[in-house]
């Protein structure tokens, strides 16, 4: 075997090195093991390193390698956190805050573009009975089950099950089966209808179906200077934008509240990588 050089890893990405087909494996360790027995050097890079990779760094485990500047000499951007129970206090019953909706106005008459990030793919995230409170989920994985509206299915985003839209409580038979949660496509369709004269594009799990689909779909959100690009994770991974100067997260703290004992680790990590998306300009 023809002995490696360099192994690189970006470690902002490393849910996307997890294969959940047969057999599984994380990439990450398969490129620590292919490192070892090669006896080449293995660079795990990340502005957002897991705290056990960090750990190990500041522990003299691993050797650490600091870059303390940004492309370009570019500064991060503002942050501004928006309590929605006080917009709901104050009549506003949309996805988006007074100050968020005021700030894509004013990005799309300065024609410059806006990222929306919503972890939720779908159109609603639970279906439950008013009735008698049943829940829909999954028979394999016992969570609950999407509904993506465009398919008009209800899916597990764990195992891939899928099954027909429910329209009546397989418990009580009760009719009052209500959507809840807030899902990519359902983010879509509000602010196509918020904003209809600008123009948008959806990248999440749904949309990237095909070969190439992630390139496709970023090259024409640049190239065609769409207005507004509304996606999961995979829109905040390591892209660079010119003309993104505001990006949304919509329900921030959503993400604590999955069943991770390193959700908050998550969340920061994810929320950082936001936050240097957008670039300010000087």
């Amino acid at each position: 075997m023809e002995k490696l050089g360099i192994i690189i890893i970006d470690e902002e990405h490393d849910s996307s090195y997890k294969s959940e087909a047969t057999p599984k494996y994380n990439a990450k360790e398969i490129a620590q093991l292919i490192a070892k027995v090669n006896k080449c050097p293995l660079i795990l890079g990340s502005a957002t390193p897991d705290l056990t990779t960090f750990y190990r760094a500041n522990n003299c485990d691993i050797k650490l390698l600091k870059l303390t500047k940004r492309a370009n000499d570019s500064n991060l951007p503002d942050v501004n956190v928006v309590d929605l129970k006080l917009e709901l206090a104050n009549g506003n019953r949309s996805m988006l805050s007074m100050d968020l909706y005021n700030a894509i106005e004013e990005n799309l008459k300065n024609k410059m573009q806006t990222i929306l990030f919503l972890n939720r793919r779908g159109y609603s995230t639970f279906i439950m009975c008013r009735e008698c409170g049943y829940t829909v989920k999954c028979p394999n994985c016992n969570i609950s089950l999407t509904y993506h509206r465009f398919e008009n299915v209800l899916k597990c985003h764990y195992c891939g099950h899928e099954e027909n839209v429910v329209t009546k409580c397989p418990e009580c038979g009760s009719d009052k089966i209500r959507y809840f949660g807030t899902g990519t496509q359902k983010l879509e369709q509000e602010i196509n209808k918020l904003f209809p004269n600008a123009s948008t594009i959806r990248m999440d799990v749904d949309t990237v179906t095909k070969k190439n689909s992630h390139e496709v779909i970023l090259n024409k959100f640049r190239d065609e200077n769409i207005d507004i690009l509304i996606g999961t994770q995979m829109v905040v991974k390591g892209h660079h934008f010119p003309n993104v100067t505001l990006v949304g997260v919509i329900t921030a703290d959503s993400s604590l509240n999955i069943d991770d004992y390193r959700a908050n680790e998550r969340t920061f990590q994810i929320l950082t990588q936001v936050a240097r998306t957008s670039w300010k300009r000087k």
